[in-house]
């Protein structure tokens, strides 16, 4: 085996894939998933800090970019943080939903296990928490609630493009999603 091949994060991910599915995430251990990528163990923790990581990494990155979107922003206020978070939000899930059948495979693997459910929870409150207090940075009141509105929506919105094969642009399945809340909010 080469010292080095190309595509090791893309590898261990798709071996990890793979054996979730097959043994259930508990069923798998890291040596396991670096052996079927033709790895060793080592070279798995380059790429990632645990095996849930092969399933959420890059989620850091949503509250993330949102937060740079935010701070970047030049004008101030809840209209245009507003515009700003889910013109990101929509990005990033158009995305994310490109390759549908790859999300579903993940989100089976995630719904099987308790520990993987908790693992996205705090992931997406970590996001929304990130989004909350950039938005409180610049000013826009309720901020923190906003950052935490935006992150369900976007959770909503997800599920949708997932659940629907139409090609519907993650953008109109932000927005509907947005309506259907504040018809909510509105009743």
């Amino acid at each position: 085996m080469p010292r080095w091949e190309p595509n090791a994060e893309e590898r261990l991910r798709a071996a990890a894939v793979e054996l979730f599915e097959l043994h259930g995430f508990d069923g798998v251990t890291v040596e396991d998933i670096a052996r079927r990528a033709g790895m060793s163990r080592r070279s798995f923790f380059r790429y990632f800090s645990d095996k849930r990581e092969v399933l959420f990494g890059g989620q850091d990155g949503l509250g993330a970019v949102v937060a740079s979107a935010i701070t970047a922003m030049p004008e101030r206020g809840s209209e245009a943080a507003s515009r700003v978070v889910f013109s990101v939000l929509s990005e990033v899930g158009e995305f994310l939903t490109v390759d549908r059948i790859a999300q579903r495979r993940r989100r089976t693997i995630i719904r099987s296990s308790a520990d993987l459910r908790e693992r996205e929870r705090t992931k997406l409150a970590s996001a929304a928490a990130t989004i909350g207090s950039a938005l409180v940075d610049r000013g826009v009141a309720q901020g923190t609630l906003l950052g935490a509105i935006a992150v369900e929506l976007f959770r909503e919105a997800y599920e949708h493009a997932l659940d629907d094969d139409a090609a519907t642009p993650f953008a109109e399945r932000l927005a509907s999603a947005r309506e259907d809340a504040r018809r909510l909010l509105g009743a």
